[in-house]
């Protein structure tokens, strides 16, 4: 069995919730940045048996400011879905109200400012984008307006009284915007806000990016002033994009694979990432036990190449929830790129009358600035037929005429 069939087969498997906690924190594990506190198999079973129905409140936050996203996205995700398989809560919230103000994390300058237009239009997109990869429908969805439109003035004021101004400032990118005068006493309570979400959810597990970390501590900070049980706080690697620069994934930067990619366009993004990349990859998307580590790192450093293929493979698969489908998206880039071989998506298709003249069908395609052009890369034996009424035409394309 293929690593593959291995991962897609463990993806789908039933009975997740009679796991052992041995093994869920070794699955976990794998996929863990900073926590707080730094989490074991015995603090993550203590705060189980603390819950009468054996079940935690895992939460997760996104404030839906864009309506496509990228792989990097997802490795939040595929931690949820695994405490989702377990039996656990899993608390989506939708931050239509704290998306007014932004996230502050990692930013150079405030965020603009979204409608709630917007921000229904972009979760609905986000939604179906994730589906694949956990179940929506066993989520709960919340809004944070619901609970935050409510809290008054006077009870934001008690608890901001609560929390010292060095807390907020020990981000360095508040230090560096602070300097310039870029910052504002919003962003300054974004965290708060995160914080109050994870008291009207009763909060037991909140997972983010690790450069959500001082939110997140800020959460727990919020939950000491409320007098309840601090969160455990787990974060996740931050995704490097496919150039090896070391950059995060992000469209900014053209580093990134598009959720919403054809599964072609997904296996070559995939299939163009440095051999560095390859492991942390596996780790964010693949549910792989601790214990495994070390004879998969040998797997990749024999066979990158291999290795490659397989994550695109079973990364395709789950998404099409058949594996059949991962194997063919593969065989179209061996087709394409190892064997030289071209498929149909590589050929325009130009419908043109039956018995129409060479040149005068590839004119139809919108191409060429006119037929002389044409006539000139005939003479120059430009262009090659290729059977089956497909032609190469020089490096500006390949060409299949379908008559009707």
């Amino acid at each position: 069995m293929s690593y593959a069939e291995l991962f897609f087969e463990r993806f789908f498997a039933e009975g997740w919730e009679d796991m052992g906690i041995d093994l869920f924190y070794s699955l976990l594990s794998v996929k863990l940045g900073t926590c707080l506190p730094p989490v074991d198999p015995k603090i993550i079973q203590k705060r189980i048996e603390s819950k009468p129905d054996k079940k935690l409140n895992v939460k997760f936050g996104i404030d839906p400011t864009g309506s496509n996203i990228h792989i990097g996205h997802l490795c939040p995700i595929f931690v949820l879905n695994l405490f989702q398989k377990c039996g656990h809560n899993i608390d989506f919230v939708i931050g239509d109200f704290t998306a007014r103000i932004g996230d502050p994390s990692g930013q150079s300058s405030e965020r603009s400012v979204i409608t709630g237009e917007q921000i229904e239009a972009n979760y609905a997109t986000y939604a179906k984008q994730v589906s694949p990869y956990i179940d929506i429908k066993k989520m709960r969805v919340r809004k944070n307006s619901e609970w935050l439109c409510k809290t008054s003035l006077m009870d934001f004021i008690g608890l901001q009284q609560n929390i010292k101004i060095s807390v907020s400032m020990q981000r360095e990118d508040f230090r560096h915007r602070m300097k310039s005068g870029s910052i504002t006493n919003a962003e300054l309570l974004y965290a708060s806000l995160m914080g109050l979400d994870s008291i009207a959810l009763d909060t037991d597990v909140e997972i983010g990016g690790v450069d959500q970390l001082l939110n997140l501590q800020q959460c727990r900070l919020v939950q000491e002033v409320y007098g309840r049980e601090n969160e455990i706080a787990v974060t996740v690697p931050i995704l490097e994009g496919t150039d090896g620069t070391g950059r995060k994934m992000s469209k900014s930067y053209g580093n990134y694979i598009p959720v919403n990619a054809t599964a072609d366009e997904k296996f070559g993004k995939f299939m163009s990432i440095p051999d560095s990349l390859i492991l942390p990859y596996y780790k964010a998307f693949a549910y792989i036990r601790y214990e495994e580590l070390g004879t998969f790192q040998k797997f990749i450093k024999a066979n990158p190449l291999e290795a490659k293929k397989q994550i695109a493979q079973y990364f395709i698969s789950i998404e099409a929830k058949s594996i059949e489908a991962g194997e063919k998206a593969r065989e179209r880039f061996e087709k394409k790129f190892t064997k030289k071989e071209l498929v149909d998506g590589d050929f325009k298709i130009l419908e043109v009358v039956d018995g129409l003249p060479l040149l005068d069908a590839l004119f139809t395609s919108g191409d060429f600035k006119s037929k002389n052009e044409l006539r000139r890369l005939q003479e120059q034996k430009a262009i090659k037929s290729l059977g089956d009424g497909k032609y190469k035409v020089g490096k500006l394309g390949f060409y299949k005429i379908k008559p009707f």
